[in-house]
C-alpha cells in the first residue's frame, strides 16, 4: 500500500464515505487500480482490528464470569464432598487457586480478544473457558486427595463369650472407602472388661462381585485401656493366623456382623520367653448411617 495513501485513509477514514475517499485520492493524481486495492486492504485492517465497544465488554464479563463460577465451584463441591470440617483448608486452597485464576483469565484474555475481531463472542470465549476449566480440575484434583472425608457416625455392640464374658455397645467412627467397597469402624468405649475400658476397631473392604476371584479383607482389634486402673492382663486382642472370622457384611458395608474365633493377646512375657496368649472369642455389630 502507498504509504501516503494509508496516512490519507487513516487521518479521514473515519470521516468520509468509501467513495468519497476513492474519488479524493484518484483527484490527488493516484492510480484508480491501486487506489481501490489500497481502500480494500486498509478496511480488511480496520476490520481486524476495531471491535464494537459492547462485545467487547460482552467477552470481559463473561471470561471473568467463567473464572470465577470455576471458582465457586471448586469451593462448594470440596464442602459438599468433605464436609463443613474442610472449609479452612477449601478456603485456603480456592485462595491459592485464585492467584492462578487471576493469571488465567489474564492470558486467556488476551487471546481471546485476539480472536474476537474475526472469529466473534462466542467462539472467542472458548479460550477462557477451557483456561477456567483445566485450572478448576486441576486444583480440584490436588485438593480432593489432600482433604480426608470425614467420618460417618455410627454404633458398634461387642459380645465376648466366656470365660472373658462381655456385653456392651457404644457410638462409633465409620470411614467408607477403600477398594470398591469398604469400611473402618472405630468405637469409642464400649465398657469395662476387667476395670478396662474397652473399645473395639475392624475393618472389612469387599471386593467387585463381579471379578474372576472376588475377595475381601477383615482385620479386627479389640482394645483394653492400658492405662486403666483394673487388673493387671492384655492390653489388645487382634487377628492371628488361627483366628477364625465369619463376616456378614451388607453390600455397601455400612452395616455387618462378625464372629470371631481365637482373637489372641499380645505376647505379655519376657523377651525371648514362650507365651501362649489369650484368646477370645464372639461377635461384633457394627451399624454406620
Amino acid at each position: 500500500m502507498d504509504p501516503a495513501i494509508k496516512r490519507y485513509l487513516d487521518e479521514h477514514g473515519a470521516t468520509y464515505s468509501r467513495e468519497a475517499l476513492r474519488q479524493s485520492l484518484v483527484d490527488a493524481g493516484h492510480d484508480s487500480d491501486a487506489v481501490d486495492a489500497a481502500i480494500a486492504e486498509w478496511e480488511a485492517q480496520r476490520t481486524g482490528t476495531n471491535v464494537d465497544p459492547e462485545k467487547r465488554r460482552t467477552f470481559g464479563r463473561w471470561a471473568i464470569g467463567l473464572h470465577v463460577a470455576a471458582l465457586v465451584a471448586v469451593f462448594l463441591l470440596l464442602v459438599v464432598l468433605k464436609g463443613s470440617t474442610a472449609i479452612g483448608l477449601a478456603l485456603l486452597g480456592c485462595a491459592a487457586l485464585g492467584v492462578a485464576m487471576l493469571i488465567g483469565w489474564a492470558i486467556s484474555t488476551l487471546v481471546g480478544r485476539a480472536l474476537l475481531p474475526r472469529a466473534g463472542v462466542i467462539v472467542a470465549l472458548v479460550v477462557p473457558a477451557i483456561s477456567a476449566f483445566l485450572l478448576a480440575g486441576t486444583c480440584f484434583a490436588l485438593l480432593n486427595t489432600s482433604v480426608s472425608t470425614p467420618p460417618r457416625p455410627g454404633s458398634v455392640q461387642l459380645e465376648i463369650l466366656a470365660p472373658r464374658a462381655f456385653e456392651g455397645s457404644g457410638a462409633a467412627s465409620c470411614y467408607v472407602g477403600g477398594g470398591s467397597v469398604g469400611v473402618q469402624v472405630n468405637s469409642g468405649p464400649l465398657g469395662t472388661l476387667g476395670g478396662k475400658p474397652l473399645s473395639v476397631s475392624l475393618s472389612w473392604y469387599g471386593d467387585d462381585p463381579n471379578n474372576p476371584a472376588p475377595a475381601s479383607g477383615t482385620s479386627l482389634s479389640v482394645f483394653l485401656d492400658a492405662t486403666g486402673e483394673g487388673e493387671a492382663g492384655p492390653t489388645s486382642f487382634s487377628v492371628i493366623f488361627s483366628t477364625k472370622l465369619v463376616v456378614d457384611a451388607a453390600p455397601d458395608g455400612l452395616t455387618g456382623t462378625i464372629g470371631f474365633e481365637g482373637l489372641a493377646s499380645e505376647p505379655s512375657g519376657a523377651p525371648g520367653q514362650p507365651t501362649t496368649p489369650e484368646v477370645i472369642s464372639g461377635s461384633v455389630n457394627w451399624n454406620c448411617e
